[in-house]
């Protein structure tokens, strides 16, 4: 059940698409809002597995070889998740995030609504809008309404210059 978008809507979003795409625009997420169950873009086996697969493994280990070498696998594997996997995971979620938005209208505003979203300005870090408190419908046309008008093909001068001959 699609709902019919009005015209202004429409060209607020395709600024927006635009504004990402030419990096005018930047998006951050809160993840302790966003990287929760019930979120769009919420994957658990990507909260669960870096944790799970060293425990598993130290686990296995402790019943294999000993106590002592399971134990310094699960730390060891611990540590290397929550300094390397989870900025993987962090970078996995940005992105499901940005095709979320730029997808489709319905979707942009389904993933605004649910919150844990921030566009802020690439040119000035100081101006930004936080989901869902914020419209961000109002801060690309406050700021980017240059982005709202339809590029048209320069086809004026050509005309010009058949009136001319």
């Amino acid at each position: 059940m699609s709902k019919r978008i009005n015209k202004a809507d429409q060209l607020a979003f395709k600024a927006l698409q635009r504004a990402l795409k030419e990096d005018k625009v930047h998006l951050c997420l809160i993840n302790s809002k966003i990287n929760v169950p019930g979120s769009p873009i919420y994957n658990p086996w990507e909260v669960l597995l870096p944790s799970l697969c060293p425990v598993l493994a130290g686990l296995f280990l402790i019943w294999l070889v000993g106590i002592l070498w399971g134990l310094v696998f699960i730390i060891a594997g611990l540590l290397l998740s929550a300094n390397f996997i989870k900025k993987k995971m962090e970078q996995r979620l940005f992105e499901r995030a940005k095709e979320q938005i730029i997808s489709g209208y319905e979707s942009c505003c389904h993933l605004w609504d649910f919150g844990g979203v921030v566009l802020v300005k690439a040119d000035d870090k100081k101006q930004g809008c936080v989901a869902p408190e914020a419209n961000w419908k109002e801060f690309i046309i406050l700021n980017f309404s240059d982005l709202m008008t339809e590029k048209k093909e320069a086809t004026q001068p050509e005309n010009d210059n058949e009136k001319a001959a």
